[in-house]
């Protein structure tokens, strides 16, 4: 049944921020930074929240199921409650789209991709897309990953003892490979338009905010640099004769539903393989964080090797592993909940509603934050501390499943999640079989974020290999 806020007891929320205090004060806990002890004044808020939306998280959001600010521009409500996110997120839906800066940032050529397209046009758009990343069709592209998490092995061997690698460096160009072959197979000639999506919209300014063209203009300038590879990588999947290979692109301008639907036109196919490229790589950033966790916990990080031992002995992992691979994906999802990808999502109330009992006025701005609904001290026992045992069967079957949203939730949950964790599952299975991830010392490693997260200034760590494991040839 969900949490509701009448149903949540004080003294337990106490009991949490007495935790939570300890947790912030043990260099036991993982890396986040530093919450105010009070709500910031507005220009203290505009300040921080545009350098890093976490640093603006105070404690009593860690505290409330739901908290109501005002502000000279409007009313705020920052909801935790699973019960208030439901309602949101899944039940009234259609009441409370993306905020008008997400719709402007990721508008690209038609305003028709996924992030920008609300109502039936996203309901559409949803439904011929849905299959092009379904189970089926992630699996397929298994062997690949294989093979590409088989070359950053490869390439790791070649580092000098004790060289220190910036983790997140690495693996972005696993990330890049990846997302490049799922993408459009063999064609190369997409890897760096991925790369460059991959780091858009980048740091949100001012401007973004008040409707200024300038900022727009100058994304779309960026944008536009790519239209003519896209452009040329569909029209050649369209044609009548192709015989080439059906990787993604190839599903998308293909894509019909069991409707009849004519499918979608070149400029909302543009738009969707621009929306896709530059969500493709967002769940993918939990690797530094992975590895990051896993060195600073050695008991975790021997218990995962001992089920990779045990699975797989040394051999590639296949699709039949991954239900077998329990403690890795235990650990994955543990992560993802400590360092949610996408920790913001930002929703304006069209018409008036009542959520959890309190009335939320038109036009009010909606706050769903997964760091804050991850952290929050009312749905997790000590919330700050990393224990993959969070998530066996019987732990996930006690918490309402609006607690957990590393890849949203409801009508608008992540279209990629399934390929993120089969990726995910792959890379760590062929590289935690071969080596160990050390942290290097007297390194700060702090956590920001906006559109996503990941470490100021990157995660530097060496690596070292597993002594006495076999490898399967």
């Amino acid at each position: 049944m969900p949490l509701c806020a009448s149903e949540i007891s004080r003294p337990a929320a106490q009991e949490g921020f007495d935790r939570s205090v300890a947790a912030a004060a043990s260099s036991a806990y993982p890396a986040m930074p530093r919450r105010p002890a009070r709500p910031l004044f507005t220009p203290q808020l505009a300040r921080v929240a545009l350098s890093s939306t976490l640093a603006a998280f105070d404690e009593e959001l860690f505290d409330e199921p739901l908290v109501e600010r005002r502000f000279v521009w409007g009313r705020f409500f920052i909801i935790s409650d699973p019960d208030g996110i439901r309602r949101v997120m899944q039940d009234n839906v259609d009441n409370y789209p993306r905020i008008d800066v997400l719709h402007r940032v990721f508008a690209f050529t038609a305003g028709t991709g996924m992030l920008a397209a609300e109502g039936e046009l996203w309901r559409r758009h949803r439904r011929l897309l849905n299959p092009t990343l379904d189970h089926r069709a992630v699996l397929a592209d298994l062997p690949v990953f294989v093979e590409l998490s088989e070359k950053l092995a490869e390439h790791l061997a070649q580092l000098r003892p004790g060289e220190a690698i910036n983790i997140g460096e690495i693996f972005t160009h696993l990330i890049t490979a990846m997302t490049g072959r799922v993408f459009a197979a063999d064609d190369r000639a997409i890897d760096p338009v991925l790369y460059r999506l991959g780091q858009y919209p980048g740091k949100y300014r001012l401007r973004d905010f008040v409707r200024l063209t300038s900022g727009r203009r100058a994304r779309q300038d960026k944008i536009a640099e790519f239209l003519p590879l896209i452009d040329r990588l569909i029209a050649a999947r369209r044609r009548p004769d192709y015989a080439g290979p059906r990787d993604l692109l190839w599903r998308v301008a293909t894509a019909r539903d069991r409707d009849g639907d004519m499918g979608l036109s070149d400029a909302e196919i543009r738009d969707e393989v621009l929306t896709l490229g530059a969500t493709a790589a967002t769940p993918l950033r939990v690797f530094p964080w992975f590895w990051y966790l896993l060195a600073a916990h050695p008991a975790i990080e021997a218990r995962l090797h001992a089920e990779l031992d045990s699975v797989l002995g040394g051999r590639a992992p296949n699709a039949e592993d991954l239900p077998r691979l329990v403690y890795l994906r235990q650990i994955v999802d543990e992560t993802l909940r400590l360092y949610p990808p996408a920790p913001t999502m930002l929703r304006s109330a069209v018409a008036e509603d009542v959520v959890c009992g309190r009335k939320v006025p038109r036009g009010a701005v909606v706050g769903v934050f997964p760091w804050i609904v991850h952290r929050h001290r009312r749905l997790w026992r000590d919330p700050d501390r990393f224990d993959p045992d969070r998530f066996t069967p019987d732990q996930v079957a006690a918490r309402s499943r609006y607690a957990y949203l590393p890849f949203a939730i409801g009508p608008h949950v992540c279209i990629g999640a399934s390929l993120a964790l089969v990726e995910i599952m792959i890379a760590v299975a062929v590289l935690a079989q071969r080596y160990r991830f050390r942290l290097v010392p007297d390194r700060a490693i702090e956590p920001i974020a906006w559109t996503n997260l990941h470490p100021k200034g990157g995660i530097h760590m060496t690596v070292e290999p597993r002594a006495g494991v076999p490898h399967a040839a």
